[in-house]
């Protein structure tokens, strides 16, 4: 086997296991690596494949920019899509793609983007353009799960070329047992026993006709032999907890790309313009300007702007997205924040995404009662998400928790080194998982960096802070 980064036992096992497959569900809880695993079964089942991946809008990204580099050993080539391709600089890369038949081809697309006829044919192109056996993964694979969606239509089309099809997914099988006939039909029209989505859940589902004035509708009011659908899987699916990998660390650090919408980029890159003017002209002098000014650019990456009246201003971004999406397969979840406009966004946010569950905020302005008893809720199992500024990263036990987002970074060491522990603490029985939201090649990354290497921004010298920026 050909591995580029050396595989957990558990991974290993799980690449031996489907290698000579041609379909298979990886659900496999965050932090247990299934990006890994499937990038590893891709690069050890032929010398040379091409490979469609699509996922999330944002998250095909992180693909392109930490998880191929990292984990693909061979000479790989990569287009990640970035929107309808028109300009000539744009068709001349896709061209010099589609034409590379040296090496592995992997096409990254968002798979909101195949609702669009430039996204769907530009896919559908690729997969036509090649010679080689053909793999599509679908990461997050929940994103076709309703077979009416035209996103779940044009994934299923476009897997009519593959031959080989995986998905990806960290939610439990019994979660939502309805969401999977779609990602089972998309593996192979025979993995599961049921040709229709009907016939599917009048096997899985409980449901009673209700009357709503003179209309009578079905609703589905609970679930039924989930042994029986749990049986129909196994020959096809993986299910791994972080519970059950003794070979994992207590510690899994998960570095997640996050993209900048185009607005955010141009407010983000005219501040970093006005900083570096500042700089060429010697007005950028001292630690505490400098690190001002890094402030104005971090809180541009997620997702407002301060103006000189000092209210916060939202804008466009990605962000939010990601953290969605770890949070549709990923409960109990404790997010950290370096802002309270940041906790505010996130909240409105899961309101919406997550109506019936409880969020707890814990910052400096929400007095000690309401916050204690956000903690007694969270603890025990009131609330799904616990949202949290640096005023929660001392004292307090999370341990409900094994998942820990850290959806902007405090610039404080310590701050950062006590908030990994309210999850990590005794009676904890699961490894831990700490994902950082990060924008690639920003300050961002700069900020995260330094606390890697154990350093404090704010004792940091001018010229260390200038890198930062630059």
């Amino acid at each position: 086997m050909i591995y580029k980064t050396k595989p957990f036992q558990h991974q290993e096992d799980a690449v031996n296991r489907f290698v000579s497959k041609k379909y298979g569900a990886l659900f496999c809880e965050m932090g247990t690596g299934k990006t890994k695993i499937v990038l590893d079964i891709v690069q050890n089942a032929e010398d040379i494949v091409d490979v469609l991946v699509t996922a999330p809008n944002g998250l095909h990204h992180n693909w392109a920019i930490n998880e191929i580099p990292r984990h693909y050993a061979k000479d790989v080539s990569v287009f990640c899509w970035k929107g309808p391709i028109k300009t000539q600089k744009a068709k001349k890369e896709f061209k010099w793609f589609i034409n590379d038949n040296t090496k592995t081809r992997v096409f990254l697309i968002n798979v909101e983007a195949l609702r669009t006829a430039s996204g769907f044919d530009t896919a559908t192109e690729f997969f036509c353009s090649s010679i080689r056996t053909k793999h599509m993964i679908i990461d997050e694979s929940t994103c076709i799960k309703n077979p009416k969606a035209l996103q779940t239509k044009r994934v299923l089309k476009l897997s009519e070329q593959a031959q080989c099809k995986w998905v990806l997914n960290g939610t439990p099988i019994t979660q939502s047992p309805l969401d999977l006939f779609s990602q089972c039909r998309f593996l192979d029209k025979n993995a599961i026993p049921y040709n229709t989505y009907t016939a599917f859940k009048h096997a899985f589902a409980i449901e009673t006709v209700m009357t709503m004035g003179s209309r009578a509708f079905r609703k589905i009011i609970g679930y039924q032999n989930l042994e029986q659908l749990t049986k129909i899987l196994e020959p096809f699916s993986l299910r791994i907890e972080k519970k059950d990998c003794l070979d994992l660390p207590d510690k899994t650090f998960v570095k997640q790309a996050v993209e900048l919408h185009p607005k955010q980029e141009r407010i983000y890159n005219s501040m970093k313009d006005d900083c570096l003017a500042l700089l060429e002209n010697g007005e950028l002098v001292t630690s505490t300007l400098a690190l001002t000014k890094i402030v104005k650019l971090h809180q541009i990456l997620t997702g407002f702007v301060t103006d000189d009246e000092g209210t916060e201003h939202p804008i466009d971004n990605n962000r939010i997205a990601a953290l969605m999406q770890i949070a549709e397969t990923t409960k109990p979840l404790v997010v950290f924040c370096a802002y309270k406009f940041n906790v505010a966004q996130i909240k409105a946010e899961l309101k919406k995404k997550f109506p019936d569950s409880n969020i707890v905020e814990y910052t400096g302005n929400i007095t000690d009662s309401v916050r204690n008893e956000g903690v007694r809720q969270f603890q025990d199992g009131e609330a799904d998400f616990f949202l949290a500024t640096s005023a929660a990263a001392k004292g307090l036990t999370l341990h409900r928790a094994s998942t820990m987002v850290y959806y902007s970074n405090n610039y404080s060491l310590e701050t950062r080194l006590q908030s990994q522990d309210r999850i990590h603490r005794i009676g904890q029985d699961k490894k831990c998982t700490y994902i950082d939201l990060v924008v690639p090649n920003t300050v961002d990354e700069g900020i995260l960096s330094r606390l890697k290497e154990k350093k404090e921004l704010s004792g940091m010298v001018l010229d260390d802070l200038i890198e930062i920026i630059k």
